[in-house]
């Protein structure tokens, strides 16, 4: 099983990874506040591999829209493009292992 002590860095830092991989966006351009529709140039599928990447670096089972619905319920495609940063991803990563800490 994967370390569940992650600080917010640490975190910060694999999906950084992840995200230079997977959208082959150089690594200077990876912020927190990154969007990664708009500024990293992340399309629907990249969000998939994405997913995938993270579920394997972190021991985590992501539920198909789960990355996606984490920024806000019942938002449209353009509201969403706008809200999904690194760093709600990195929160959302952070959530779920201290979810699975407590349980």
């Amino acid at each position: 099983m994967a370390d569940l002590n992650y600080s917010e860095e640490e975190i910060f830092v694999r999906v950084t990874t992840i995200l230079q991989e997977a959208l082959s966006v150089e690594r200077t351009r990876i912020t927190r506040e990154s969007r990664l529709f708009l500024d990293l140039g992340a399309e629907s599928l990249d969000v998939l591999d994405i997913r995938f990447r993270i579920d394997d670096a972190f021991s985590l089972k992501i539920k198909e829209d789960e990355l996606l619905r984490n920024v806000g319920e019942g938002l449209s495609a353009e509201e969403i493009e706008e809200r999904l940063t690194v760093g709600s991803i990195v929160q959302f990563i952070q959530n779920r292992l201290q979810a699975r800490a407590g349980s």
